[in-house]
């Protein structure tokens, strides 16, 4: 990944790459610190692509963070209620 981005598409690139490893990892039902997580991913992702996508999916609300540990945020959808 480059130090920085050409745009804003860039970066979201880099996001959807690497948010569902994250998804992925947090499926267990295990919630994991921010460290846990870009050490368990770091054979195939960046830590800075790590940390942004990790920020996104908080902001979003894919993932919450409760006491510094991250796991998956409430399901929502057309099958959820």
């Amino acid at each position: 990944m480059p130090d920085r981005f050409t745009s804003s598409a860039d970066a979201n690139a880099v996001i959807a790459h690497t948010a569902p490893a994250i998804l992925e990892l947090l499926g267990d039902g295990v919630a994991r610190t921010k460290k846990a997580i870009v050490a368990a991913l770091a054979e195939h992702h960046a830590k800075d692509e790590v940390v942004r996508a990790l920020m996104r999916l908080a902001v979003t609300g894919q993932v919450v963070n409760v006491d510094r540990r991250y796991s998956l945020g409430p399901a929502t959808g057309p099958d959820q209620s």
